[in-house]
């Protein structure tokens, strides 16, 4: 996934590769083209039983293309430019100058360069006929090529914008989508502080001591908390922020909170969301409990390429008290799985009658690269 600091220069994926690739395209059509026309014209003397040589016929038509591929970069700035005129008018009349100063650059370029290979290869003289008359004989076909040279450019450069397009839409996406997930998580520091200062304020005054324990544990876990800028940790730094939220609520509720978490050591490095136990456990632990004891079991398990994680309750199970509990912090975790995992991740929540609730969720499973 992109951040929004990894913005994307489109202009320099792979440029030198793409301008290899032009130059590449460009001679080898050039050259075939050349290549094709002087075997056509061969071929169509030998059909005929006209006496012909292929050597004089080839550096004809390779000296034509060859003429006309040296004009193309030029070409194509031109119609570049020519594009960007603000009047009808003025690109049309732009097109009919340009295509008039390529016809004669052709047919002139031709001209020179058959002269001088001529004498090279030992064919002799080399006769264009009377120039004023080659100079309209080979405009129709550099018409044809003028405006299939500016039909491709334009195809390629309407392809080249949709791909501008659709990766800055990418960018966006994914900037929007990282927006949202620094929102939600953020979201849980307020909601997790107002709940502990609630707790603190309700026992500040018949126990002192201990609420000034656990503000400074709330200390401790706000400072971990804070520094986080990833969306996904190990499952074993999850552990370790839970550990201190529960160091939290054993000073509040003493013997009566009894944890259990159940977890294989080969699951450390398993990734998960930054700060997922923790709204679910509180949940477990202010509404699920009994008048005695409060019991609550955390698992984690490795199944079918899913990392499982389960938070259970002693709670009765029943009416609308555990509903109540299960608000912005599970809202919060569907959100998060949503954007990070789409339909491969989930959440679940299970209550039975007399045996409390059960909150599910799972995830695909990923390792932590080592640091």
């Amino acid at each position: 996934m992109l951040k929004p600091s990894e913005t994307i220069r489109i202009d320099d994926i792979g440029a030198p590769r793409r301008i290899r690739f032009w130059l590449a395209m460009w001679f080898g059509v050039v050259v075939l083209i050349g290549l094709l026309d002087a075997l056509h014209r061969y071929l169509n003397d030998v059909a005929d039983r006209i006496p012909s040589a292929f050597g004089p016929k080839l550096v004809e038509e390779m000296t034509g293309s060859l003429s006309f591929g040296v004009l193309v970069p030029l070409l194509v700035a031109a119609l570049r430019g020519i594009r960007g005129l603000p009047e009808r008018w003025q690109r049309l009349a732009s097109h009919v100058v340009l295509l008039c100063v390529v016809s004669v650059l052709h047919t002139s370029f031709m001209w020179g360069s058959r002269t001088a290979l001529f004498h090279l290869f030992g064919y002799g003289d080399y006769d264009y006929g009377v120039m004023s008359w080659r100079y309209l004989m080979e405009f129709p076909s550099d018409v044809f090529y003028y405006l299939l040279l500016a039909f491709v450019l334009w195809l390629a450069d309407r392809y080249r914008q949709a791909q501008k397009r659709e990766l800055r839409a990418v960018q966006l996406e994914s900037a929007l989508s990282e927006a949202r997930l620094d929102a939600l998580r953020l979201q849980l520091n307020p909601h997790f502080l107002f709940n502990t200062l609630n707790a603190v304020s309700s026992i500040m005054y018949e126990r002192p001591r201990v609420a000034d324990e656990m503000l400074a544990r709330i200390g401790e876990l706000l400072r971990a908390t804070l520094g986080a800028r990833e969306q996904e940790h190990a499952l074993a730094e999850e552990w370790k922020l839970l550990e201190l939220y529960l160091d939290i609520q054993k000073a509040r509720f003493g013997e009566q909170l009894v944890v259990h978490i159940e977890s294989e050591a080969s699951l450390g490095a398993a990734r998960v969301p930054f700060l997922v136990l923790q709204p679910i456990v509180e949940n477990a632990i202010e509404h699920g409990g009994g008048s005695d004891v409060r019991l609550v079991d955390v698992k984690a398990v490795h199944r079918d390429q899913q990392l499982e994680l389960s938070v259970r309750d002693a709670g009765q199970g029943q009416g609308d008290s555990t509903h109540r509990g299960h608000g912005i912090g599970l809202s919060n975790i569907e959100a998060r799985l949503k954007h990070l995992y789409g339909d491969a991740a989930g959440l679940r929540l299970e209550r039975i009658e007399g045996q409390g609730t059960c909150v599910s969720l799972w995830l695909p499973y990923a390792e932590s690269r080592p640091a």
